[in-house]
């Protein structure tokens, strides 16, 4: 957005322009493409999500706007998940479900009294730096997050059948924001001219902020395992731990990381945990 439009919009929206609505109005401008959204939608879209974020925070737990965001704001992301998905062969139609067709404040008041009892600063984290949530089924494909849509997670709808499971998977998504807030105002890597990387999560080569990103999840799964003891779901913990280990050796052997990002990778310790 344009300094100006952000001052007044800040403005009429209490001073907090931390919402994927304006994130992916400011991605459409940056990149040259239509806006997603007018001034005063904008303004409509971010004051009725956080009302229904308020309506989650008293009904489970958890104050995330759990209604599907419009199309125009979504757009990017699901376009750019959907390629993905096709890379793979999946070619089945996303499609996402309002909080009341799944019927889910009771499962993510547990999911998130899970990560509260486990890892308080996670569930912290979570709380500052996740605005949205949306449920989605799509053949195989799985949860994402993406700079362009900034505080908004997507996870299959199936996985509200196993809370272990489902808090699991908002901790590997809200990892995705994090660490997108934390490469946006710090550099940690290199140019290196496109370079793709194997990684342990795709089969496809991966860019380096791919690879990055899967190091940082995974090192966060891991912990997350190591404190849920009895409640760990065992095959998703190896699995974790395992990928873990050969993210971070492809990331220490080959990674063009600066010294921020050097620093970043120091706090992962692959063995720390194993069992």
């Amino acid at each position: 957005m344009l300094k100006c439009d952000a001052v007044e919009l800040e403005r009429q929206l209490g001073g907090d322009l931390s919402h994927p609505a304006a994130f992916a109005l400011a991605w459409a401008k940056a990149n040259g493409a239509p806006p997603a959204l007018s001034k005063n939608g904008l303004i409509r879209t971010v004051k009725e999500s956080r009302r229904r974020a308020g309506d989650a925070a008293r009904r489970a737990g958890f104050a995330v706007d759990l209604t599907p965001l419009e199309e125009p704001v979504v757009a990017p992301t699901v376009e750019r998940h959907i390629r993905i998905a096709r890379q793979a062969g999946d070619v089945e139609t996303l499609v996402f479900h309002s909080p009341e067709q799944l019927n889910c404040h009771g499962f993510l008041r547990q999911a998130h009294g899970l990560i509260v009892d486990r890892w308080p600063a996670m569930a912290q984290e979570i709380q500052t730096t996740v605005t949205c949530l949306s449920f989605f089924t799509a053949g195989n494909a799985i949860g994402f997050a993406d700079i362009c849509t900034h505080g908004l997670i997507c996870l299959r709808a199936d996985s509200l059948a196993n809370v272990t499971v489902l808090a699991e998977e908002i901790i590997h998504e809200s990892s995705h924001v994090r660490l997108n807030g934390i490469l946006a105002s710090t550099p940690c890597l290199e140019d290196d001219n496109g370079r793709l990387y194997q990684t342990p999560l795709r089969e496809d080569p991966r860019p380096a902020a791919g690879l990055l990103h899967q190091l940082f999840v995974l090192a966060r799964l891991h912990d997350w395992h190591a404190r849920l003891g009895t409640r760990a779901v065992p095959e998703r913990a190896e699995r974790a731990m395992r990928d873990l280990a050969a993210a971070y050796t492809t990331v220490q052997n080959e990674l063009p990381l600066t010294d921020a990002g050097r620093a970043l990778v120091s706090t992962i310790k692959p063995a720390r945990h194993a069992r």
